[in-house]
């Protein structure tokens, strides 16, 4: 168009001069704006971008890959509703969570096996196979006799849906959507097609469907095929592998231009064998050592960064002042994706210097692709025949790259989220003593879990009140407790004093856990408060023997009345009670906590194998405290005044000449002889005293033991035994 427009505008002017004059300028202007767009071949970003979008292309994957994939086929948001709290004039708390049901399209290529997920750059699922969030996971490799997805095939009908022969794609079940914003997360998957290492060999071949057509040199870990055309999606692999169409007596087929093979003499293939002359090169051209670019920008998929897009450089000797930059949708290690850029960049001055040669008929023999020696002794790599008559003019292009010491590369510092292999879980459930500055008026269960690594996920636990009945939702045990097990047995203690004979030796689940020593001050304050087994301790110093494993001393045994006689065997459950992470058996379930029937039914995060555990069913919490102080004195008369001080539950701590709060609705108390006597007691009594009188302490037999138990609103002390004989 300007090409036509300013030749007439030039003519105007100017004359034929000028005509021609704006002819020129035209072409040039022509030129310019309607010169053909460059070749642009899979760019590296499109492997990592999730879409649905139709007539997306689905690569073709070798070797192994993270790919974010095409949505094929998804739900609407799926919405649950949970209400929690309320009755007794409390107000309710509904909460709403989603989740999705989709199906992910990965590979037009049959694929081996589906590795690591992410979803929005955070793993999804770990090498060890476990899911972050709660769904369902199932994948079809793509083969061509795969059936319809169940899920897939329930919603959209059998007779409506498609199985995808051919495509291998993931199907998620009911993902839970609350940690992504309740949207579907953008989703990358690492997808194993082949076993091992690949190259432009095994990717020429299966495109072309003709096993050993094709020859590759470079070794890639994994190579993502795409393209409108063949040549599409093989030109960036045999463009980096230098790779070329070559003849022998088999055919045509593709090689590396280097791969190892003698150079031909050109000599060789003339009826006369005679040397070529000057005369014999018809044509010789030379490009200018400006076009030759100053560094080739390699960019690629880096498996040691998780496959997130890295690019090594390679200068070029001799070149100018401009980048080449190439995409390569394939993965190598940093130090291989070094050597090739290195290697790239050496042979870029390869061909910049062509010739042509007249030769007779006999050089029809010369493989295309080959590397041939000249008359001047260098190096020609064969492009091309074109024969005319009886006589065969050969392309020749110069083959000269340069040998550059291949320097070394690495990654950088990869920032990568955990992956935890699969933990190991443990459920706990102890039964507390009133621990709260009132009297409980119901039983204090709680339940803990842990798990043996930092990627334990929680477990979902169920309160079953009786054999046969229908399991009550309790909640998720997340994050972890501190809970582990005693590695060695643990004598008793007393309850009045500072232990500093004994330690516990304590190994947690998990070994990242620490414990804590803790002052004087602060354990008296109510510090380190612990459960070992159905004893209720506090320590003050923590000291760490291996990862996981702690010597606890400086022991207050028996807190809040949980004394006990009985030594605590090795395996017997510990709990930091400092811990928030605890859930307690709500106080609606004590009725059924009291009948001793009932049972806790917990699963792994996203798993349906079911555990259960009895609930403990001591009722600690409303036990009144054993009396303490107890006194037995002669009253000049052959009679005995016992007397004793009682204690409260609605305060476990120490408080010197301060009379606490009962803690329950009556004080009252049982008083019994053991052996039992016909006709002396039991007493029920409203005070802390009781008189024997002689005769009855003359009927009570040597070694008689008087019991005293506190009377509560549910239940009895344990006894204080006093010896009377």
């Amino acid at each position: 168009m300007a090409t036509l427009v300013l030749t007439v505008v030039g003519g105007i002017v100017g004359g034929p001069v000028g005509a021609a004059i704006g002819a020129a300028i035209g072409q040039q202007a022509d030129a310019a704006i309607f010169r053909p767009k460059g070749r642009e071949g899979p760019r590296l970003a499109d492997l990592k971008v999730q879409a649905s979008t139709y007539g997306q292309q689905i690569p073709q994957l070798f070797g192994t890959m993270r790919v974010a994939g095409s949505v094929i086929w998804a739900t609407d948001l799926i919405e649950r509703r949970s209400k929690r709290g309320g009755g007794k004039g409390r107000a309710s708390v509904t909460e709403y969570s989603y989740a999705v049901s989709l199906a992910v399209a990965l590979s037009s290529r049959p694929i081996r096996a589906i590795r690591r997920i992410w979803a929005d750059g955070n793993l999804l699922r770990g090498a060890s196979g476990g899911f972050q969030q709660r769904c369902t996971f199932r994948w079809h490799d793509g083969g061509e006799d795969q059936p319809a997805d169940p899920l897939i095939a329930s919603a959209l009908g059998p007779a409506s849906v498609s199985g995808f022969r051919g495509i291998a794609y993931a199907v998620f079940e009911e993902l839970e959507l609350g940690a992504f914003g309740n949207r579907i997360p953008s989703l990358t998957f690492e997808v194993e097609a082949d076993a091992g290492a690949i190259d432009a060999g095994l990717v020429g071949d299966t495109l072309f469907g003709e096993a050993g057509r094709c020859l590759g040199g470079t070794r890639f870990v994994g190579y993502a095929a795409s393209g409108d055309r063949l040549r599409e999606a093989l030109a960036p692999l045999f463009d980096a592998d230098a790779v070329r169409l070559a003849s022998d007596p088999g055919g045509w087929r593709l090689a590396p231009a280097d791969s190892p093979r003698a150079p031909v003499p050109l000599a060789d293939f003339r009826e006369a064998r005679r040397e070529e002359a000057a005369r014999d090169r018809i044509e010789r051209r030379r490009a200018p050592l400006a076009d030759v670019p100053g560094s080739i920008r390699l960019r690629h998929y880096d498996r040691e960064r998780d496959y997130q897009l890295g690019q090594q450089t390679g200068p070029v000797a001799g070149g100018g002042a401009a980048e080449q930059r190439i995409d390569l949708p394939a993965v190598l290690s940093a130090a291989a994706a070094r050597a090739l850029a290195q290697r790239l960049a050496a042979a870029t001055a390869d061909g910049r210097e062509s010739c042509v040669w007249r030769m007779d008929l006999a050089a029809l023999a010369l493989p295309v692709g080959a590397v041939a020696i000249a008359g001047d002794g260098g190096r020609w790599r064969i492009a091309a025949r074109t024969v005319r008559d009886t006589q065969v003019e050969v392309e020749l292009r110069r083959h000269q790259p340069l040998d550059l010491d291949m320097l070394p590369a690495d990654s950088g510092a990869p920032v990568r989220a955990p992956d935890w292999p699969e933990a190991t879980a443990l459920v706990c459930a102890f039964d507390l003593p009133s621990l709260g500055p009132a009297a409980a008026a119901a039983p204090q269960v709680v339940i803990a879990g842990a798990g043996s690594n930092a990627g334990w996920r929680g477990a979902d636990t169920w309160f079953v009140p009786m054999p046969d009945a229908a399991p009550m939702p309790l909640g998720t045990l997340r994050p972890a407790a501190a809970l582990g097990v005693l590695a060695e047995p643990l004598a008793p203690g007393g309850a009045l004093l500072f232990d500093d004979a004994g330690a516990a030796i304590v190994t947690l689940i998990d070994p990242a856990m620490e414990l804590e020593a803790v002052s004087d001050a602060l354990l008296l304050g109510g510090a380190n408060r612990a459960m070992i087994g159905d004893e209720l301790v506090q320590f003050g110093g923590a000291e760490p023997l291996a990862p996981g494993r702690w010597r606890l001393t400086r022991m207050l045994r028996g807190r809040a009345g949980t004394e006990s006689a009985a030594a605590h065997a090795a395996g017997t459950p510990f709990l930091l009670l400092d811990d928030p992470a605890l859930l307690p058996i709500p106080a609606d379930h004590g009725e059924w906590v009291a009948g001793g029937g009932a049972r806790l039914q917990w699963a792994a995060w996203n798993d349906t194998s079911l555990s259960d555990l009895p609930v403990p069913a001591d009722l600690r919490a409303l036990r009144p405290l054993a009396p303490v102080h107890g006194r037995v004195r002669h009253d000049g008369e052959g009679g005995l005044a016992i007397g004793w001080t009682r204690r409260s539950r609605a305060d476990g701590g120490w408080r010197d000449h301060v009379d606490l709060p009962l803690g329950e609705t009556r004080e009252l108390y049982r008083v019994s002889v053991e052996p039992t006597v016909a006709g002396i007691g039991p007493w029920d009594l409203e005070v802390p005293t009781l008189r024997l009188a002689a005769a009855d302490v003359a009927a009570l037999a040597p070694g008689s033991l008087i019991a005293i138990r506190q009377i509560g609103d549910v239940l009895s002390s344990a006894p204080l035994l006093l010896t009377l004989k």
